[in-house]
């Protein structure tokens, strides 16, 4: 049975002026010893209300935020006592987050959060919740960031124009995309630097006029504006059509308000060898693939930060395709590579505790939803991919090597249903699952390794070193 070993109920933070759908007005962090059963956990949610945000962690999670989410681990333990700070973390009340630290949760939060904007403006994925969503990210990132020296001043809050009128959404996403760029522009990459390569076309042309005939709809949608197109995912991975339900591109341009103009709810997808748009996603045929577009500035800086940012830039460089321009890379160290990677990890178990709130009090946020349903339990997946890479060492497994690994510990993805109850015991046997991997994961006694941070050399492409999964820097 898992016991409190302390709570606390504040004031959520929310930006003044901000539009907010949800009542939460108040959050109540809860530490755990242990992980907890379903109903253990649904009994927190339900003794709660629909005004207080319940965020039910363990005391291992808490310790895996101090090293990856260091200002979540405040929040959560600002008000505990002093010797039961000793007691757990071993540090005292006035612990502050190392800057380096900070700096690490800032570039995976930004780099995360900016992915999702261009399919809610192109794939029409947007209602108030969304965009005040992305709004309330954007000033909270800020916020942090600029506490600690790793964004510039300017004035908040950021509003983005009045968001109750829905024919404001497309141009404040848009607005906020391209804040979130300037942030990732802004802010510290480390002392650390690798070799750059540059990337060109390196899929046959036929195969593009065959396969990827989307690539000649971009240029006739964004015609001068278009740089580059990288595919990613598994479309990249395997030429068998059956291996896939979608294609997903980064899409360089050179004018990124100009290309949400232009793309925004095309909805497009690829059917019968020709791109087709659709009023939404919905009423795509059977069949189609869905046309992925992540929008980037053609600026290399960028791109470099943005491959560097990823939760696995070696994966990454090795399964991707360029279609059209070129691309900058870089060979990532390994040990870098697997702390960005439990970074967006711990990421994406935030993801899906803070999911159970709405499935209890806001249903439908949720339901009739299977794309956003699925986004958030595939996290599991997520999560123990990144502890493998971590404990086994860095290696590429697909999904089915995954569900295999987490069928061995009696563990499973759950899929979509059409029922609220279903809906509300997935999301709760997916916190749980998460929870128990993370144990695993502690139990491991495998412990952070930041070296990375601090290291201020310059590997070059075939240094062995950056293949050293321990530390690039371990022999220095």
């Amino acid at each position: 049975m898992a016991k409190i070993l302390f709570e606390h109920k504040g004031l959520n933070y929310k930006v003044p002026g901000l539009p907010y759908e949800n009542k939460f007005e108040y959050v109540r962090p809860i530490v755990l010893d242990s992980v907890p059963t379903m109903d253990e956990l649904e009994k927190l949610i339900l003794n709660s209300d629909v005004t207080t945000l319940v965020n039910p962690w363990t005391i291992d999670v808490l310790r895996g935020f101090r090293d990856y989410i260091p200002t979540t681990f405040m929040r959560v333990a600002q008000n505990m006592n002093p010797d039961a700070m000793q007691q757990y973390f071993g540090s005292d009340e006035n612990y502050i987050p190392e800057k380096e630290r900070v700096l690490l949760q800032l570039q995976t939060e930004i780099e995360a959060k900016a992915a999702t904007i261009d399919a809610a403006i192109i794939h029409k994925r947007k209602e108030l919740g969304t965009v005040v969503n992305k709004a309330h990210i954007a000033n909270r990132l800020y916020v942090i960031g600029r506490f600690y020296g790793h964004l510039k001043e300017r004035e908040y809050p950021f509003l983005f124009g009045n968001l109750l009128d829905p024919t404001t959404w497309d141009d404040a996403l848009s607005q906020i995309k391209r804040q979130f760029i300037e942030y990732m522009l802004e802010i510290p990459v480390g002392k650390r630097n690798y070799e750059r390569r540059v990337r060109k076309i390196d899929v046959p042309k036929k195969d593009i006029q065959k396969r990827f005939v989307y690539v000649e709809w971009l240029k006739q949608k964004l015609g001068d504006d278009l740089a580059g197109v990288l595919l990613y995912g598994s479309a990249a991975r395997t030429d068998n059509p059956e291996g896939y339900s979608d294609f997903d591109n980064w899409v360089m341009v050179r004018d990124i308000a100009r290309a949400h103009q232009i793309l925004k709810n095309t909805c497009p997808a690829v059917y019968d060898g020709k791109v087709i748009e659709a009023h939404n996603d919905s009423e795509l045929p059977h069949g189609a693939k869905h046309l992925g577009i992540h929008l980037f500035p053609a600026n290399e800086e960028y791109v470099i930060r943005h491959i560097r940012f990823l939760h696995d830039p070696r994966e990454f460089l090795m399964h991707t395709k360029v279609l059209f321009g070129e691309f900058p890379f870089l060979k990532v160290g390994q040990d870098e590579v697997i702390e960005r990677g439990i970074s967006q990890a711990y990421m994406k178990l935030k993801t899906i505790a803070g999911s159970l709130n709405w499935a209890y009090f806001a249903p439908e946020s949720i339901l009739g939803k299977p794309s956003l349903f699925e986004f958030i339990v595939k996290n599991v997946r997520f999560f123990i991919q990144h502890s493998l890479n971590a404990t086994e060492g860095p290696h590429f497994r697909d999904k089915d090597e995954l569900n295999r690994r987490l069928k061995e510990r009696d563990l499973h993805i759950p899929e979509y249903k059409e029922d609220i109850d279903y809906i509300k015991k997935s999301l709760l046997y997916a916190t749980v699952s998460v929870l128990q991997l993370q144990k695993e994961f502690v139990d491991s006694g495998r412990k952070p390794n930041l070296d990375f941070l601090v290291d201020n050399h310059f590997y070059e492409w075939n240094d062995p070193k950056v293949d050293n999964w321990e530390s690039a820097a371990a022999d220095d």
